[in-house]
């Protein structure tokens, strides 16, 4: 079996270790561990985490988020204990027209909505079934999941590829997310990090509201008796602090969307368990899944999926499972 060395333990290092687990020797390398507490470090365990098709995505980006879904979707009927569930979704543009959703053909129970359904300047909404699931849990599962598999995982604060050569691996895979920016030997200049702040509230409501255009808008239930509000991007704003005035501005965007969600249309009806901070690892070109070799490491890229780490997930895995064989099993491969 080949030794494989992943930094990162995040959904996109832990979804390239559950693609590789079953025929090479896994270490996943990270700084912070499924299972931590309250560290705004990474992004995955604050994710609003669900599968909704990304505009703007590449023929590529397209394959691996039709990858992830399938993956996401048949979990959620093989391992309800892993909090993946299937839900009802209001996809809705301000802008957009039918011929640019290019996931039309991927979802589920697909419609377009009627007009009546729509709040006030939605030019397009579409309903149809996808999958939502409770990251602290899921990341919690997934990483018992590959330890049963015989995943080893080692906490270490790591400043570039090159401290790991030691380990001895064939293959390195550099899963940072925004550590993909402050690796000295890789630095990536093109990765960003962009400050998202959510509202997590107590509520039975049952289906997925997602507004792009004028007011980025989403109420995500995780069919736990809990949803999550947002939305916000800001691009290179680090500050972990809760900016107040943003979470009743969500709370204002969330009434006038979905009037139904509260009580009596009352936003002081929301009863809030906690406000979220949390830096999204976005990359300007798009996600990076490619090798290289570098100061004599075999090194596969997979990072820069910015706000969409679940909707790609075990799409990177796959896609960059592959390009670690290609390294183990042909390796004078060209590059």
């Amino acid at each position: 079996m080949a030794k494989i060395t992943i930094l990162g333990a995040g959904i996109v290092g832990m979804s390239v270790a559950s693609m590789l687990s079953r025929a090479h020797k896994i270490t996943i390398v990270a700084r912070d561990l499924p299972g931590d507490a309250d560290s705004l470090g990474w992004a995955s365990p604050w994710a609003g985490a669900v599968f909704l098709g990304l505009d703007g995505s590449t023929p590529a980006e397209q394959k691996m988020q039709r990858d992830s879904f399938a993956y996401l979707w048949a979990l959620a009927a093989s391992n309800p204990e892993s909090s993946v569930r299937r839900i009802e979704m209001h996809d809705l543009q301000d802008t957009t027209t039918l011929d640019k959703i290019w996931y039309k053909d991927l979802m589920p129970e697909f419609r377009v909505m009627e007009r009546e359904e729509l709040p006030e300047g939605v030019v397009l909404g579409m309903s149809y079934k996808t999958v939502v699931l409770t990251p602290p849990v899921f990341l919690t599962w997934l990483a018992r999941q590959l330890k049963d598999s015989g995943v080893v995982f080692l906490r270490k604060s790591v400043g570039s590829l090159s401290e790991l050569k030691s380990l001895g691996h064939d293959v390195l895979v550099n899963a940072t997310g925004c550590g993909s920016k402050f690796l000295y030997d890789v630095a990536d200049r093109n990765v960003q990090q962009v400050r998202g702040q959510t509202v997590l509230v107590k509520t039975d409501f049952d289906r997925i509201v997602m507004r792009h255009g004028k007011d980025y808008t989403y109420i995500i239930p995780r069919l736990d008796g809990t949803a999550v509000l947002g939305g916000i991007k800001q691009v290179d704003n680090t500050d972990p602090t809760v900016d107040i005035d943003l979470r009743n501005d969500i709370l204002r965007r969330v009434k006038e969307n979905a009037p139904a969600f509260f009580r009596d249309g009352k936003v002081e009806n929301a009863e809030i368990i906690r406000d979220i901070v949390g830096l999204r690892p976005a990359r300007t070109g798009g996600v990076r899944v490619e090798r290289e070799v570098l100061d004599g490491q075999n090194i596969v890229h997979a990072y820069g999926t910015g706000g969409g780490g679940y909707v790609f997930s075990f799409g990177v895995g796959r896609a960059a499972g592959t390009l670690v064989n290609d390294f183990v099993f042909a390796p004078q491969a060209k590059l």
